[in-house]
């Protein structure tokens, strides 16, 4: 028996050390496999297609050991913690974006131009040799789009090649409008922003109101010289540029009738029309165009910058109708500046009784509505008669238009906040609104036919972006950033959150933009080659276990069984007994 009792013994002792061995290597495994490398990423609270793409990052990227956080924010609050203190503030930023000018230039400077006061650029991201090449690409464009256009093709190479952004997809513009209105043009900058003007009502109705749902605010500012924001769909509709430009590219007078450059680009010379008024009464002239034009510049607000490339503006007292722009470098003064619906509207020089520029835009945020309508000073085929903040915004017809209102036009127009897509959509189908868009995309097939309004989608100059963080490691880590490109689920994104209405961004710069290139590396869905980077990064991602362990709650009797076997028989059988009834369980690392 003592023989016995010492076999026992030993039996035991080996097994506790078995245990205890085993439990120290789960240990060890769990307390140095890689720690999840935590990011935060921010978008806009209440947007569904932000929130969905977010959702698919934080599951993907958790095959890297990832730890997403996403997190939706008021505008207000992601734009305050962006714009403070680099390695403090998010570690993506989620956000659409489109140019302010009909140019490569605008989309690539306000992103990744290096800003000494940071704007849009919220990767926080610089290269001075990359800047050179943009403001070439620029200078370029008025005498040589072809250069110009290689020009941007290799800015974006170099930008796609350092990764301060994941381009998700490019957007569609999406619009729903009342069936039988016909002439909505979008705004080839701006989706879903259209001349009212141009509508032509359905031909069985006498309705003369177009009741417009918009989802946020109206205004941010009624000060044509600093708008840079939501108020283009009323402003471009108050006041009027030289120039527009189309969708299509095509180029039409509107305050301007004809024009020339030099050959050199730095001479333009625009003849202007004759009979306009502004909203005041005051004649339309030379003088009002560079009045409004200098005063944007100086006041150096939102879109000022776009006229940096002018030296001086010259009138001509024999002619009050022509109009001369000196430029310090070429620049498609044309076809992106006085064209663009930020930053090129022409106002009425009265204003200048008010006061200096300041005292100008106090008024024009402020004062303008202590008087009576209009509430405006452009020579735009409505002016702003009624505005209720958060509510609503009227806008009647200018009598003394000079286009005249000969035809089918809308007399009045109505913009209705609707923050909440469920009731714009019953607004609609119920015939009390006329035009609404960023409506649920499931829906769209049956608002479609249900024969009330028509759902039109076509190719928008907007995408939607992730920009990333390049101060704050390990983000200021290009490896790391290209990582992440390479670990995005693009056609997963695009079909599961888009349904279809977008496509593969080719680069920062969207279709429909002078720059935009086919030939501009995009990164492809592969999570091996994230898992790759990150390696050679130093940043350890996790791995699956090679061995798989057999677990029972007597796995003790286990180990017994093979030391001592009479000792363990029965707490062996009791173990397959309990095997039998509930299958094996399995751990994995």
């Amino acid at each position: 028996m003592r023989g016995n009792q010492r076999v026992k013994v030993a039996a035991i002792t080996v097994a506790i050390i078995i245990v205890i061995g085993i439990a120290a290597g789960i240990y060890y495994y769990y307390a140095t496999r890689p720690k999840p490398l935590h990011l935060l990423l921010t978008y806009g609270a209440g947007d569904p297609i932000e929130m969905k793409t977010a959702e698919i990052l934080k599951t993907t990227w958790a095959e890297l050991g990832i730890d997403l956080e996403v997190r939706g924010m008021e505008w207000e609050a992601q734009w305050e913690l962006a714009r403070g203190d680099p390695l403090k503030a998010q570690d993506i930023f989620v956000m659409y974006y489109w140019p302010g000018i009909i140019t490569a230039y605008s989309y690539l400077y306000d992103l990744f131009h290096t800003q000494e006061e940071v704007l849009f650029n919220l990767a926080y991201w610089s290269d001075p040799e990359v800047d050179e090449l943009m403001d070439e690409a620029f200078r370029t464009e008025a005498v040589n789009m072809t250069k110009a256009v290689e020009l941007y093709e290799e800015v974006q190479n170099r930008i796609m090649e350092e990764c301060p952004v994941i381009c998700f997809f490019d957007l569609m513009s999406i619009h729903i409008i009342k069936k039988g209105i016909k002439g909505y043009v979008d705004n080839p900058i701006y989706t879903h922003v259209v001349r009212w003007y141009e509508l032509q009502p359905p031909t069985d109705t006498e309705n003369d109101t177009f009741t417009y749902a918009w989802d946020s605010v109206i205004f941010t500012t009624c000060d044509p010289s600093e708008s840079f924001s939501n108020e283009i769909i009323a402003l471009q509709n108050m006041y009027e540029t030289l120039v527009r430009i189309y969708p299509n590219g095509t180029v039409v007078g509107v305050l301007a009738t004809n024009w020339t450059v030099s050959d050199d680009g730095l001479t333009w010379t625009f003849w202007l029309r004759e009979g306009v008024k502004f909203h005041d009464g005051t004649p339309f002239n030379a003088t009002a165009v560079k009045y409004s034009i200098e005063r944007t510049k100086e006041l150096g607000m939102g879109p000022s910058y776009y006229w940096d490339c002018v030296d001086n503006i010259t009138t001509f007292p024999d002619n009050p109708y022509k109009v001369q722009f000196n430029l310090k470098y070429p620049a498609p003064l044309l076809t992106a500046i006085a064209s663009a619906p930020y930053g090129a509207y022409i106002f009425s020089p009265s204003l200048k009784k008010i006061g200096n520029h300041t005292e100008v835009w106090q008024w024009l945020n402020e004062g303008v509505f202590k008087g009576n309508p209009p509430y405006s000073y452009g020579t735009g085929p409505y002016y702003l008669a009624k505005w209720v903040e958060g509510q609503y915004a009227i806008f009647k017809k200018f009598d003394e238009y000079w286009g005249g209102w000969d035809g089918p036009h809308y007399e009045m127009v109505i913009v209705k906040v609707m923050p909440e897509p469920t009731t714009r959509e019953a607004a609609l189908l119920a015939g009390e609104i006329d035009f609404t868009y960023n409506l649920p995309l499931e829906h769209l097939e049956n608002i479609n036919a249900s024969g009330k309004a028509v759902v039109v989608a076509e190719p928008a100059p907007m995408n939607l972006i992730g920009l990333i963080n390049t101060k704050k490691p390990p983000l200021d880590n290009k490896l790391v950033r290209q990582a992440l490109a390479y670990a995005v689920p693009y056609e997963k994104i695009i079909d599961e959150v888009m349904l279809g209405y977008a496509t593969r961004s080719y680069g920062p710069v969207p279709p429909g933009i002078p720059g935009h290139s086919k030939n501009v590396f995009q990164y492809p869905y592969n999570i091996t080659k994230a898992k790759e980077l990150l390696e050679q990064a130093g940043i350890k991602t996790p791995k699956k276990a090679a061995l798989t362990i057999a677990y029972s709650s007597d796995m003790l009797s286990c180990f017994l069984a093979l030391t001592y076997p009479p000792l363990a028989l029965e707490n062996t059988r009791e173990a397959i007994r309990k095997q039998n009834r509930k299958g094996n369980a399995t751990i994995k690392g």
